[in-house]
């Protein structure tokens, strides 16, 4: 029943009995708070703030409510039971959020700002500031929070389902397991995950942590730490980032030029097209068309590769072309072109290059030919939710131009190794 009366709550709360959204842009000079890992505040930034912020730890451990539902998931950390066919997804089913648990926590949570605003609006002022709940920048500040915690419990139910099932990828070839879900040795290492699991203070969890320790684990289990492997990206490119505050942008007609990666297929360490693209660039670059490159590629192909497109593509602009290194900026995460535009325009925006200028994206003219159709404009908007830019110009055969959307700093809790 306390379910049912809560589930009614959120419903009123959703057609407008909410706080009064308090508009504002996201900070381009945002510091972020660190939680348990950089694959955690990638994926989990709302976790982290929870943990990170005292005021808001201390009014949620310290609700009946949030605690009964943390207990659940402590008792069922501390006791698993050896499901019957010894399933991998079985063990770790009990740790997924209900439909009932997400609506439930959502409004009590609701409850929970509007009754402690001063103590819980800094992590509101966070979230927005932070830009990674972009799309919900015009929700109320309960919309937005709404939301955010949707979207993380979503996040964790993809994680336990997909990697103890193997399915449900976005990019199977790319993102799959790394092990046969289905043997005996891999249902021992989820186990073993939940044995090292509780040797935690359970009694000092907060109420999503047992799901979100157990998530992060099947990652790293998986060798799927990619989204946390280079952060942060300011010191991967910090002479870049230093140079871009002497840069003077009128010189220049773009702001970057863009050199979208193609994975070699194979062992090797950069693919011919990569390399005939990164050619393309420079040519571009040397006519002072933008006073920076940025990379963009992340471990892509083969399967597990060892090499980032956007790393290897530096070494060789550098190596083997005479780039200045400080002018290279890689972007090491992205594993399809949609999200080739979109990190780059995060880099952008983070680096303090001009939003309002054009940046220029160099490929091959098949390639590109894609980028300019409805069908691509489709992709974007099925896999983002929406278009990372506007006003796409052809400008020759080996690049189009496009002003960067601000949209693009919405993290993306169903891509983990690239939220």
């Amino acid at each position: 029943m306390r379910l049912k009366r809560r589930i009614l709550i959120f419903c009123l709360l959703m057609t407008g009995i909410t706080a009064v959204a308090q508009l504002a842009p996201p900070d381009p000079h945002y510091t972020f708070f660190s939680g348990a890992s950089a694959v955690q505040d990638r994926n989990f930034y709302l976790f982290t703030l929870m943990e990170k912020m005292p005021a808001v730890r201390r009014i949620i451990t310290t609700d009946s409510f949030l605690v009964r539902i943390g207990q659940q998931f402590s008792r069922r950390l501390a006791g698993p039971s050896v499901p019957a066919g010894n399933e991998a997804y079985a063990l770790v089913q009990p740790f997924q959020f209900s439909n009932e648990e997400v609506i439930a926590v959502g409004v009590r949570l609701n409850e929970l700002l509007n009754a402690n605003q001063r103590e819980m609006a800094p992590m509101i002022h966070a979230m927005r500031n932070s830009g990674m709940y972009q799309l919900y920048i015009h929700e109320s500040d309960t919309g937005m929070l709404t939301l955010a915690w949707q979207d993380a419990a979503r996040g964790i139910n993809y994680i336990l389902d997909a990697y103890t099932k193997n399915k449900g990828f976005r990019y199977p070839n790319i993102d799959s397991a790394a092990y046969w879900v289905k043997s005996p040795e891999y249902f021992a290492s989820v186990n073993g995950l939940l044995d090292k699991l509780q040797g935690d203070d359970i009694h000092s969890n907060l109420f999503f942590e047992p799901s979100l320790d157990l998530s992060l684990a099947l990652l790293i289990l998986n060798h799927h730490d990619e989204a946390g492997r280079y952060e942060p990206l300011s010191n991967l490119n910090k002479e870049a980032y230093q140079k871009i505050k002497r840069t003077d942008w009128n010189k220049y007609p773009y702001s970057v030029i863009l050199i979208l990666g193609a994975g070699p297929g194979n062992k090797d360490h950069i693919s011919d097209a990569g390399k005939n693209r990164c050619k393309s660039g420079v040519a571009d670059y040397k006519k002072g068309q933008a006073p920076f490159i940025i990379v963009s590629g992340g471990h892509v192909h083969p399967f597990l590769t060892p090499y980032a497109e956007g790393i290897e593509m530096k070494k060789y602009l550098v190596d083997s072309l005479g780039m200045p290194a400080d002018a290279v900026i890689v972007e090491p995460y992205a594993r399809h072109t949609t999200t080739n535009i979109r990190n780059a325009i995060r880099i952008v925006y983070r680096s303090g290059m001009p939003m309002d200028k054009r940046m220029l994206c160099v490929s091959d003219n098949m390639h590109l030919t894609y980028i300019s159709t409805k069908l691509f404009d489709l992709r974007c908007r099925q896999d983002l939710g929406y278009l990372p830019m506007k006003k796409t110009l052809n400008v020759s055969e080996t690049s189009i131009s496009f002003l960067p959307e601000l949209s693009s700093l919405q993290a993306d809790s169903r891509d983990p190794l690239d939220p």
